[in-house]
């Protein structure tokens, strides 16, 4: 090979790679702003009838909002490629780690449009635990497609959906807590 196309081989190269480095550090950045600005959520008590949904679990099993009747479920909406959804994971991991071992309440940590490999990656990367799922934007309720994500919904023991939030929230906070246990004991 000619010297001129080895050169330029090898910078190309080296360009390619500094700007993955450049983006990556970018976003690793931009995480860490958006995470620093977040807010526990504004809860306002809701009680609407819910519309059921279908997800899958990783291995492919499809299960039902309404399966979880009876308890309270917190359902967050989510994926791999939304930043503000990646900046909110840890507080999400935190309250999971709060009712991990109370039968009264359910996670489902809903991806929207990543793939079940995407989705372990990501948890194993990120060093999550938590109950995550799959979907698809057609399985979603029109009731849940709020136009932005993050997009969480906590629904009492009865079904009804107590709140909702859309954007990212520190879910770690004690008032979401409080108003967890709350809806355990009604």
């Amino acid at each position: 090979m000619r010297t001129w196309v080895k050169r330029t081989l090898i910078t190309s190269a080296t360009l390619s790679l500094v700007a993955v480095c450049v983006a990556a550090g970018l976003i690793v950045v931009v995480k860490h702003r958006i995470a620093a600005t977040m807010r526990p959520p504004q809860i306002e008590r809701e009680s609407v009838a819910a519309d059921d949904m279908v997800f899958r679990t990783l291995d492919g099993k499809a299960e039902r909002l309404s399966d979880s009747k009876g308890r309270v479920v917190f359902l967050n909406l989510w994926g791999t490629w939304c930043i503000q959804c990646v900046a909110e994971m840890p507080t999400v991991q935190k309250l999971y780690d709060r009712y991990r071992n109370d039968p009264r309440v359910e996670f489902l940590v809903v991806s929207r449009l990543d793939t079940p490999a995407q989705v372990r990656l990501y948890a194993r990367v990120g060093h999550y635990d938590l109950p995550f799922y799959i979907t698809q934007d057609d399985e979603i309720p029109a009731a849940m497609q709020l136009g932005q994500y993050p997009a969480t919904f906590i629904y009492s023991k009865d079904g009804n959906l107590a709140m909702k939030h859309v954007g990212a929230a520190d879910w770690s906070d004690d008032s979401v807590a409080r108003f967890i246990d709350q809806l355990k004991e009604q």
